[in-house]
């Protein structure tokens, strides 16, 4: 994890516990595609996907941020530390960015691929599905991730060498990856959980979002901004922290992006599926969805 004055970065071993996908029901609220956006999906039934659209910090990359640390320094008190900035006055608000854009640029140093995001996304690439990035960290941050550890040859995602800005023998120019398009940061508002971000690829792609996916590992950003939406919602647990609602027999605190709040799955914040790994993803896809294979 990255704090201003005591830079540790923490890199996690690629030997995540890839558990099967934890059973799912759809959001009840998914959006009928309009006439311009007609569906297609196949004769059995399977919802068709014509788009994913993936969140960074947690997701894309290894998780190295200390949200909860930026939200005490910064003195937040409610669960959504930009929106809650933007009513302070401006000498507050400015030393509160200052305090974010350091903590963030830190983060930089650390920054490494998650274990399974190429292999996932060059599935999604060989089937044409087109991926997207919406995320509340900064442009700089956008650009870092692409051109340090995405768009390049000689990077790691983790499952050869767990070293930073290692040595990754399954990245040559011949299966180099496209970058995320669009990619859209917090320059882009409202924020998640607000549905703008998502809805706005899904009109560049001109795609109902009932049949555009959102992975992410927050469930109170990305999980209520897909919902929200219409699209189909991927909540990426690598712990098994979180609990349904009706199966939660050992309900504690949890850490959602800076924020405390119980481990049970509401409302607005359940998802479509729930997996540990993203490695669950292409098979889940392969079996539930119908993506062009």
């Amino acid at each position: 994890r990255a704090a201003l004055g005591r830079l540790t970065v923490t890199v996690r071993s690629s030997r995540f516990d890839c558990r099967r996908p934890l059973s799912a029901r759809r959001h009840p609220t998914l959006r009928v595609p309009s006439s311009k956006m007609a569906s297609t999906n196949t004769s059995d039934t399977r919802p068709t996907i014509r788009g994913v659209i993936f969140d960074m910090d947690g997701t894309l990359t290894v998780p190295n941020h200390d949200f909860a640390l930026m939200y005490q320094r910064v003195g937040c008190v409610t669960g959504d530390i930009l929106s809650e900035i933007e009513t302070w006055d401006l000498e507050r608000r400015d030393a509160a960015n200052q305090i974010i854009h350091e903590m963030e640029t830190e983060a930089l140093s650390g920054m490494a691929v998650m274990p399974h995001a190429r292999e996932l996304c060059a599935f999604l690439d060989k089937h044409k599905v087109p991926r997207g990035l919406v995320t509340r960290n900064v442009d700089k941050s956008v650009a870092h991730f692409h051109k340090e550890h995405w768009c390049v040859t000689g990077v790691t995602d983790g499952n050869t060498d767990t070293s930073v800005g290692g040595t990754d023998s399954n990245t040559t120019p011949q299966n180099r990856l496209a970058p995320f398009s669009p990619a859209l940061s917090r320059e882009f508002k409202p924020y998640k959980p607000a549905p703008d971000a998502l809805l706005k690829i899904c009109a560049e792609w001109n795609v109902s979002p009932s049949q555009v996916i959102i992975v992410g590992d927050s469930a109170k950003d990305d999980v209520v901004a897909g919902n929200r939406a219409g699209c189909f919602t991927i909540l990426l647990d690598q712990h098994g922290k979180w609990r349904r609602e009706g199966t939660e027999n050992d309900v504690k605190k949890t850490d959602d992006n800076g924020v405390t709040a119980d481990n049970v799955l509401r409302g607005e914040m359940v998802p479509t599926e729930i997996v540990s790994c993203l490695s669950q993803i292409e098979p889940l896809l392969r079996e539930k969805y119908d993506v062009g294979i």
